[in-house]
């Protein structure tokens, strides 16, 4: 490996694709390159005993670079395609990239140690589980294999199946058997966690009749799982007694020797594709906008909810400022200033409950119902960091392309006004402060998601939240 591998950090240049050229790991050049990429894991992946795949695609989908100085984490989508059945399909497939000269070979050795295929269902074995690329020093672990969540593959075989008549119970009385089931990733993030949405296809022993059932199941790295399902219990109770202003997602099972939670599927649509199919956005938002301004004014209990200070909120905010000034060193200078003042302007107030992860695709409309989904990051703090970064998803378009940039704004304009109209007339004094600290964080999860044309929007989100201060 070159001997720039191992050269202290400094700020990148920008190379002509947009990517940052990076003198600790010049791998990404490539690695950041689909169509090269695409090459290598047709040129490296070893498909597993007895099958064949032509590899159609690459698309990256997630980069976790400088996250840590040590290693990137760069996750793509191949799309497979199998020949003699023409059976299409998509493999995730992740790389794992080292600073230091030999490291990754050394983890790739050890990955081998044990047979990787062990405990992995047939059906989801497509190429050998783990591999190395020379060229980049690049470890290679293909879904479901992961070294720091050994309880996927289990869940994915069949330990979730003594939960069959405890889901079948939520159908019309009958003498229902399960005839198929499939599960599908929509959410994964290596060696962090993964989001499978479960499909059961049953039928009544004794009238004939089908009926398709679908939950989602959360598998976690650690226990985190259990809180999220204690607190959606007692949310949820309240929600039914008619408590509260808002529902929440409800929760079926919790599976500790899995590290799994089990939850219904949210009714309704996303907020996210109600916004995106062009119509008028002002119901949507308003209905959204009062319910979390009911769980920010809501008591969900202190007892069950740990107090998130300001410390963390702005750990956060420098986490996300260092990848937008790694990725976009030209905006560095603008960064830090927002940083800067975020952190000058705010104070810690009397905490109130926050879901920490608020964005429109964690919301759902039925009705005028609004459903809350991904609670695991409910916290105790400042309430108006919801809809700051509720405000900064959609102003920063993320997975809105199809709104311009003006209709972006105008929509998260909306959504704040409506919010501020209940809750306290103090809390807006803040909002501004917030926005602009949310709008840097969103520029990193732009970068992070490696969404098309990510230079431009990242430096669209900064512009926007320097706006926020002035």
């Amino acid at each position: 490996m070159s001997q720039a591998m191992r050269v202290t950090s400094q700020l990148p240049r920008v190379r002509p694709g947009g990517f940052p050229a990076d003198p600790d790991f010049p791998q990404l050049a490539i690695a950041s390159d689909p169509q090269r990429m695409l090459e290598l894991f047709r040129r490296h992946l070893e498909p597993a005993v007895g099958k064949r795949y032509h590899i159609e695609t690459c698309v990256p989908v997630r980069f976790r670079c400088r996250q840590s100085t040590a290693r990137c984490v760069l996750q793509y989508t191949l799309r497979l395609l199998e020949p003699g059945t023409g059976r299409r399909w998509e493999q995730g497939v992740t790389g794992l990239v080292y600073a230091e000269q030999g490291a990754a070979e050394r983890l790739w050795r050890e990955m081998q140690a044990a047979d990787p295929c062990q405990g992995i269902p047939a059906d989801w074995l497509t190429f050998r589980p783990v591999g190395f690329i020379p060229d980049l020093e690049m470890v290679v672990q293909l879904f479901p294999y992961d070294r720091k969540l050994r309880n996927l593959r289990l869940v994915l075989g069949d330990a979730l199946h003594d939960l069959d008549p405890q889901l079948l119970a939520r159908l019309a009385p009958g003498e229902w058997r399960v005839t198929e089931r499939t599960m599908a990733p929509t959410r994964y993030r290596t060696e962090l966690g993964a989001a499978l949405k479960y499909t059961l296809q049953a039928r009544d022993a004794a009238t004939g009749r089908a009926a398709t059932l679908r939950c989602f199941v959360k598998v976690y790295r650690n226990d985190h799982g259990e809180h999220t399902f204690e607190l959606l219990q007692s949310l949820g109770q309240r929600v039914e007694r008619g408590e509260t202003g808002y529902s929440v997602v409800r929760p079926v099972a919790y599976r500790k020797d899995l590290r799994t939670l089990v939850l219904e599927e949210a009714p309704g649509t996303a907020l996210l594709h109600l916004l995106r199919e062009g119509h008028d956005p002002a119901g949507p938002l308003r209905i959204t906008a009062r319910a979390v301004a009911a769980f920010n004014q809501d008591d969900v209990g202190s007892g069950a909810v740990a107090r998130s200070s300001l410390a963390v909120q702005l750990e956060e905010l420098r986490r996300g400022a260092t990848i937008v000034e790694w990725a976009r060193p030209e905006l560095a200078t603008h960064v830090r200033a927002i940083t800067a003042a975020v952190a000058a302007g705010l104070e810690e107030v009397p905490p109130a409950p926050i879901h920490g992860d608020l964005k429109p695709d964690h919301v759902f409309l039925a009705g005028d119902r609004v459903i809350f989904i991904d609670l695991d990051s409910v916290v105790l703090g400042d309430p108006v960091r919801d809809p700051a970064h509720m405000f900064a998803y959609v102003a920063g378009r993320v997975g809105l392309d199809a709104m311009t940039a003006e209709q972006a704004r105008a929509a998260a304009g909306l959504f704040a006004a409506e919010y501020f109209h209940h809750v306290p007339g103090a809390w807006r004094r803040r909002f501004g402060l917030h926005c602009a600290g949310a709008l840097v964080e969103v520029a990193s999860a732009i970068f992070r998601r490696q969404e098309a044309h990510w230079p431009e929007k990242v430096a669209a989100a900064v512009a926007a939240a320097r706006d926020c201060l002035g």
